[in-house]
């Protein structure tokens, strides 16, 4: 009898133990699972922290992708200008020039980092602690300025959020689409002037509005330093061969008066009097706010469909 039960009594402890393996390897399962495993543009494989609760954005499009997700950074770049709380974050300098020891003082979990500007700094981001992800502006989307909410939403577990921002400015687009449609313009270009002329090409932000306003952006997505900067190097010649329907001119700062006499002086200069824009009135000046800095994709939208729209009626 006694054998018996030391035989029973062994023989419990032995399916305790196997049950408390299953379960311990089911977690791991599980924690597998939710830390997703994904490769960055590096071509880096980074496991992304379940739930990270101190994330870290060194441009300022990553940021308020993480304000459209319903998560906090815990810093910010100079460049952004979007929200009060934003603003208020402890900064980290600017993007193409960090502050590596700001950096490390904030401790983030999370660094989400751009290849184009900060590849240099792979170690440096490392040596925080933190899991640092690189990503591109031209792999997240067609509409980087908007994709770029649906893109992180799927590698933060935050799918469903990202996909209604994405519809919500997508649904926005579409009926001020139509609306433009029925001015009959079809083409356009946003440009600086100044000492030298500079464009914006299609992937950026100012070339999306174009695009989501219905609009074919007449500047190449190939042009010298496309990858460095919003906007590019693109001479007089190139622009009356394309004669654009609409010509965008981004104000350079918030005086209105300034906007009118740069109009005025463009509109004067005779090396523009055969575009068709100039010629039917239709240069417009963007308002200083909508920048991607300053303001949401959505509000930048609105901004940028207005100046056109209004100066229609």
């Amino acid at each position: 009898m006694k054998k018996l039960l030391v035989l029973l009594t062994v023989t419990a402890l032995m399916v305790t133990m196997l049950a408390g393996c299953s379960q311990s390897s089911a977690k791991e399962e599980a924690v597998t699972e939710k830390n997703a495993v994904v490769t960055d543009e590096l071509g880096r494989e980074v496991t992304i922290p379940e739930n990270p609760q101190r994330i870290l954005c060194l441009v300022s499009s990553a940021m308020n992708a993480m304000y459209n997700l319903g998560l906090e950074p815990i810093g910010k770049v100079e460049e952004y200008k979007i929200s009060e709380t934003g603003m208020a974050l402890p900064s980290v300098g600017q993007a193409q020039a960090i502050n590596m020891e700001a950096v490390y003082e904030l401790k983030p979990d999370l660094i989400i980092a751009s290849s184009r500007y900060h590849a240099a700094l792979e170690e440096e981001l490392e040596k925080s602690g933190a899991v640092v992800y690189f990503f591109d502006p031209d792999a997240v989307g067609e509409i980087s300025v908007v994709d770029i909410t649906g893109y992180f939403g799927k590698i933060l577990n935050r799918e469903a959020e990202g996909d209604a921002y994405v519809q919500k400015v997508m649904d926005q687009a579409a009926e001020i689409k139509t609306k433009v449609a029925a001015t009959g313009l079809k083409t356009g270009i946003m440009l600086q002037t100044g000492d030298s002329i500079m464009a914006a090409q299609t992937g950026t932000a100012y070339g999306a509005m174009m695009i989501m306003m219905g609009l074919e952006n007449v500047v190449p997505d190939d042009l010298p330093n496309a990858k460095k900067s919003p906007l590019v190097a693109f001479d007089a010649e190139a622009i009356a061969a394309a004669n654009p329907d609409v010509i965008y001119l981004i104000a350079q700062s918030n005086d209105p008066e300034a906007g009118k006499q740069m109009k005025q002086s463009f509109m004067q200069d005779e090396k523009w009097a055969e575009l068709s824009a100039v010629k039917n009135k239709n240069v417009v000046v963007l308002p200083f706010k909508a920048n991607p800095n300053r303001v949401t994709p959505e509000e930048m939208l609105t901004l940028t469909a207005n100046a056109l729209l209004e100066k229609a009626q």
